[in-house]
């Protein structure tokens, strides 16, 4: 007899693992940069909305380059949004980046402050073309030898001259900036009658001193202190026409500390000789043969006068 097989079919048990292959769904839809709505889907995911809307930017044709484009991408960034939102301060307070940012750009804005000011400060002052002071030298310029040299009179000394002209002297050279050491040689020559003592000497003396510098002051602090070394007397001169025509018929040298921008574009030094037949002034320029070789209205030498001395003997 025949056994008939009987198959028991049982129900599928909610724990059991189905057999054979089936294709992998998720029920968690991934996340998109557009709204979904969720009643229509409960399985998605809404993006977060930073994240979707520089989904949504990123997602644009890239537009050619113009003002108009980059306004509508820097308005767009949340940096900018937060700044409007709470202020700079609480931005800096919060971002650390962001608060060295602002101190760069304030530091970079002072530094050029500062910069342009000591640039328009410190620059020295030139004439104008049509000034009095604006004399050209046609020649190189001569000094009175030294076997010249007497008391009573005073030598027209440069601080160009070969003899001296390219030694150091602060920053430059004694022709360049000497000025003030070639005066006061001048000035010495004048009232002792003695050639030991040139330029150069003076020169040396005010680099050993530290008294190169070519402002007022400086100049001012050199005379007074080179000139008490080598047995001169200084006695400061009021700057106006009376004062200094009193120092110049008393024949002796008269030391003048000019302005910058009038015979020199810093701080120099001159000296009065005399007053000639036109009753104006005759001067040593140590720096050009052709501004001593001209005579000078008081007006002019008033008007450029910072500080006079009168020199002698002490």
């Amino acid at each position: 007899m025949t056994a008939t097989a009987k198959v028991h079919r049982r129900s599928a048990s909610p724990f059991e693992i189905p057999r054979g292959p089936r294709p992998l769904e998720s029920p968690v839809r991934p996340a998109t940069s557009d709204p979904v709505d969720m009643t229509i889907d409960p399985g998605a995911v809404l993006a977060d909305p930073a994240l979707a809307s520089r989904s949504r930017r990123g997602a644009y044709p890239v537009a050619p380059p113009s003002w108009r484009a980059f306004r509508a991408y820097a308005s767009d960034r949340t940096e900018f949004d937060e700044l409007r939102q709470v202020g700079l301060a609480s931005m800096m307070r919060t971002h650390r980046a962001f608060a060295l940012a602002v101190a760069a750009v304030v530091a970079f804005v002072l530094f050029t402050a500062v910069a342009l000011t000591a640039y328009f400060l410190l620059t020295p002052a030139t004439a104008e073309a049509d000034s009095p002071y604006a004399t050209a030298d046609v020649a190189p310029a001569e000094s009175t030898p030294a076997n010249r040299w007497k008391a009573g009179e005073i030598p027209s000394l440069y601080q160009s001259d070969d003899t001296w002209g390219t030694l150091p002297y602060g920053q430059a050279t004694l022709a360049e900036t000497g000025a003030a050491p070639t005066a006061l040689a001048m000035a010495y020559v004048a009232v002792t009658g003695r050639d030991d003592k040139t330029p150069a000497d003076f020169a040396q003396w005010a680099t050993d001193h530290d008294l190169t510098a070519s402002g007022v002051d400086t100049v001012s602090a050199f005379f007074h202190r080179a000139a008490a070394e080598c047995g001169l007397e200084l006695e400061a001169v009021d700057g106006d026409e009376r004062s200094l025509r009193r120092a110049i018929v008393a024949n002796v040298p008269v030391l003048v500390i000019t302005e910058p921008g009038t015979f020199s574009p810093a701080a120099s030094a001159i000296v009065l000789d005399d007053i000639d037949r036109d009753s104006r002034v005759v001067i040593h320029d140590p720096a050009s043969a052709a501004r001593t070789g001209k005579s000078w209205s008081f007006e002019d030498i008033t008007a450029a006068c910072a500080s006079a001395f009168t020199v002698t003997a002490a």
